[in-house]
């Protein structure tokens, strides 16, 4: 088992929740959503969480529930979120 500490653990894991809103905006963008569509979509009121949750502003990140949304509006597998630009 790897022996990582608390600040590496939070370094892989702010990574990943950047790689996941870099793709979210990829694929959102390739399919012609506006944040504000795609917001609505998933059941939000409006597009400012989505927003910023695509910027990781303030530390906003998408869940998996909104994940699991996201994926089936934009007809894109889940795991393709997690994958390397």
């Amino acid at each position: 088992m790897p022996n990582l500490d608390i600040d590496e653990l939070e370094s892989y894991s702010e990574n990943i929740l950047t790689l996941v809103s870099k793709n979210v905006i990829k694929y959102r963008k390739m399919k012609n959503y506006s944040q504000m569509q795609l917001a609505i979509e998933i059941g939000l009121s409006g597009g400012a969480y989505l927003g910023r949750a695509e910027l990781r502003k303030n530390n906003q990140h998408f869940n998996l529930k909104h994940l699991a949304k996201i994926s089936q509006i934009l007809e894109v597998e889940i795991c393709e979120f997690f994958k390397p630009l």
